[in-house]
């Protein structure tokens, strides 16, 4: 009787301790991991950037016809866009928060 209270006691402490591990948070799919990286003055800028694209977007299409100037236009601030991204996410800072 004692083995058995004893080895039930010891499994239960080790499925104490095995629980009491750090828990490994999963990624959430709709959060963005290098959201952190950016700061809100440039993360301002790339939400102007985003405004400005879709006002050129709207203007060209205002009349129902996309002239290929206005396609290179489009693409042309797309790609600003895209490119300030980038810079942003991989500027080197290191940050404490």
């Amino acid at each position: 009787m004692k083995k058995i209270l004893g080895l039930s006691l010891v499994l239960m402490i080790l499925s104490v301790a095995a629980s009491a591990q750090v828990v490994v948070r999963k990624h959430r799919p709709g959060r963005n991991c290098v959201r952190s990286q950016i700061t809100i003055g440039e993360r301002a800028e790339l939400r102007k950037d985003a405004l400005r694209v879709r006002m050129i977007q709207r203007r060209s299409q205002r009349d129902g016809i996309v002239t290929p100037i206005e396609r290179r236009r489009l693409q042309k601030a797309k790609a600003e866009t895209r490119r300030d991204a980038f810079r942003y996410r991989h500027n080197l800072r290191r940050r404490l928060i």
